[in-house]
């Protein structure tokens, strides 16, 4: 086998090549910075800025943190199981949402069906009149997006007529509109209401919700009315809290999200780590640090599903904290040394510049919107 006496490194690339080499890996830190900021929003809870180690147990594994007892059970209420209790008119919550919310969110393969509570508390905040099903339903219109549910009521509903499915279009011609868009607004508002008393799951089961008193004497859909143990004023609702079960992520999304590390990540860092492997420091060193972010990359991917295993999952959870910092501190090794190598005295000195602009911005955008962001949803939940 030849060998030569010099050895090719990033140094020897023409200018040209060099910018793009340099802007490719400027890109890839970026991105990544922007990634660890979707942490905060798939798996921290509200109010922290990225994800706790109890987050990273309970989103992967669907277990307790080890170190972490189990709340004392609180005494529960019976809910006006009583039988001095008060009837008074109620909406059947668990009809509504089924004939209103249900159909679309069995379309929608992503999305999280709603025919069981333990779905539903899914969509739910620890404090569901904050949560973004409260906002949904909320809106007061025909519209049916990621930010609206108005239309589910109205012109996108169907009612059930002698057995038979009636369309919005249909219903306005047997009746008039006005009616009908004031009986499904009461179907909202007992939503609204449902969720401001914490979403009791009892209420729920048993698909009797006392309405309030501003409620109570509305036109409202006749086949939703019931009645319900009115609530007395003393007495506390018990809300059932999510549990580390409801906080793990779903088959279908692990999967979604494995199939994209393992392809689009696995590109992104074999190309940083062969830019790496080309600059002239000792071997032992673009050895060691060439490869190890793919490879930490794929250990992290396989702890995701290890921690799903019963009993040491939150252990395997843990980990991937582990993993997933070798994956970050790697490629920011990777790519400043590699950017350093690469140019002589003058790039190195605009690459400092470069870095020390971009500190700055990252300091500023934090401040200005990403603080101020994570307080509200401290403050808020």
């Amino acid at each position: 086998m030849q060998t030569t006496g010099t050895q090719f490194s990033l140094r020897d690339l023409p200018l040209p090549a060099k910018l793009v080499v340099s802007t490719f890996l400027i890109s890839v830190g970026l991105g990544y910075s922007w990634a660890l900021m979707q942490l905060h929003f798939k798996h921290a809870s509200k109010g922290s800025l990225a994800p706790t180690p109890e987050d990273v147990v309970e989103r992967f594994s669907g277990q307790r943190a080890p170190w972490n007892k189990p709340p004392a059970e609180e005494v529960k209420a019976e809910n006006g199981a009583k039988a001095e209790a008060k009837m008074v008119a109620g909406a059947k919550i668990k009809s509504i949402i089924n004939a209103r919310c249900v159909s679309c969110h069995e379309v929608e393969k992503d999305d999280v069906p709603l025919d069981k509570f333990t779905a539903i508390v899914k969509l739910l905040e620890d404090v569901p009149a904050n949560g973004k099903l409260h906002k949904m339903i909320s809106k007061d219109n025909d519209s049916i997006s990621k930010d609206s549910m108005g239309g589910a009521f109205t012109v996108k509903s169907n009612d059930m007529i002698k057995d038979e499915e009636v369309g919005w279009k249909e219903l306005i011609k047997m009746r008039p509109e006005a009616d009908l868009r004031s009986e499904r607004n009461t179907e909202r508002q007992a939503l609204l209401a449902w969720l401001e008393a914490g979403a009791p799951e009892t209420y729920y089961t048993k698909d009797a919700f006392p309405l309030p008193e501003e409620l109570r004497g509305s036109k409202f859909t006749e086949v939703y009315k019931t009645q319900a143990p009115e609530i007395a004023k003393d007495e506390k609702i018990a809300i059932r809290k999510k549990t580390p079960k409801d906080r793990q992520l779903t088959v279908e999304n692990l999967t979604q999200s494995t199939h994209a590390h393992l392809l689009t990540f696995s590109v992104l860092w074999a190309c940083t780590g062969l830019v790496f492997a080309f600059s002239s420091y000792p071997l032992w060193m673009r050895a060691g640090l060439a490869p190890i972010v793919l490879i930490a990359q794929v250990a992290d991917v396989c702890c995701w599903w290890l921690a799903r295993m019963p009993g040491v999952g939150p252990y395997f959870a843990l980990t991937i904290i582990g993993t997933g910092g070798v994956v970050g501190l790697g490629l920011a090794a990777q790519i400043v040394l590699s950017l350093f190598n690469m140019f002589g005295t003058k790039g190195k000195v605009i690459i400092q510049i470069l870095l020390i602009v971009g500190g700055l911005s990252a300091g500023v955008v934090y401040t200005k919107y990403i603080a101020p962001l994570v307080a509200e949803e401290k403050q808020g939940g």
